[in-house]
């Protein structure tokens, strides 16, 4: 899947998972629900719950999952990417 927009919106229902082949500087936000992020060849994952960040450090591939019912991940580029 190909997401070339300044904005997007994902809604994923709990076990589903979506993955970003590269995403970096990508901002990553909860707008709704409990995300699981992993990050390619990185120990440690990110859970974000409603309203918490994170922005993708590298170039790695990113597998992001719903860990609730129902999540909303808010995904646009980092302050400064185009």
């Amino acid at each position: 899947m190909l997401i070339d927009v300044p904005h997007t919106r994902l809604l994923l229902q709990r076990g589903q998972t979506s993955r970003l082949p590269r995403a970096h500087a990508a901002h990553l936000c909860s707008a709704e629900g409990t995300l699981w992020i992993t990050l390619d060849h990185d120990v440690r994952d990110v859970v974000l719950e409603p309203g918490q960040c994170f922005i993708v450090p590298n170039d790695a591939g990113v597998t992001i999952s719903a860990l609730s019912a129902r999540a909303v991940l808010d995904l646009r580029p980092a302050e400064g990417q185009p």
